[in-house]
């Protein structure tokens, strides 16, 4: 079932942008804000963004999906759930906390265990790290952190929407980065031009 991009970046932008003066979560000031959960606990758009996020993935190697809570929860839960279903794929997935957790036994970094093993998903794994927007990307590198930290290796990582910041071009340029939709100076939204590969570094 492919998704055309061109009309889910409409939709997106209709639902999702909404323009005025906004502090961001970066400090920054912008004349719009774009606002993910919108189109992302929406039944009828969920799934036409996984399966978009999951083609554009689609030959990158990787066996687990996921990010910083709480972007990324529900974009990975439903590239899972589809992948299973539709595709007969099993992808686990995680999450890693802002900060983390104070009681229990203080984990950061939530994941499925591989099988009946007490060895997390992470450990050795190629890893799709999934946001819903990235302006520094300041997220996805406390995400990224934590996923090497764990053992795992970062195989692409891919977003909804690119506000293409400047202060998040050395992420772009450090691993395979592959965006659904750029946003504009005025949160106008187009399909992301793709680039050719990954990253030199990466290819190994």
């Amino acid at each position: 079932m492919a998704v055309d991009l061109k009309s889910l970046a409409k939709q997106i932008e209709k639902r999702c942008i909404q323009r005025g003066d906004f502090a961001l979560s970066s400090g920054k000031h912008s004349t719009y804000f774009y606002d993910g959960k919108r189109a992302l606990l929406a039944a009828d758009l969920k799934i036409d963004i996984a399966i978009a996020m999951l083609e554009r993935s689609e030959d990158v190697k990787y066996e687990v999906i996921g990010g910083l809570a709480i972007g990324s929860v529900p974009i990975s839960e439903s590239m899972s759930v589809y992948a299973r279903m539709q595709k007969g794929r099993s992808i686990n997935t995680f999450y890693v906390r802002d900060e983390r957790k104070q009681w229990g036994n203080r984990e950061k970094t939530f994941q499925a265990y591989v099988g009946d093993s007490p060895v997390p998903v992470l450990a050795g794994a190629r890893v799709m790290v999934v946001d819903d927007v990235v302006t520094t990307g300041e997220s996805l590198r406390k995400a990224i952190e934590e996923i090497e930290e764990a053992g795992a290796t970062v195989a692409a990582v891919s977003v909804i929407v690119d506000r293409k910041d400047p202060a998040a071009d050395k992420l772009r340029d450090s691993y395979d980065f592959r965006p659904l939709f750029e946003a504009d100076a005025g949160g106008r939204l187009s399909v992301a031009r793709q680039r050719s590969g990954a990253p030199t570094a990466l290819t190994a």
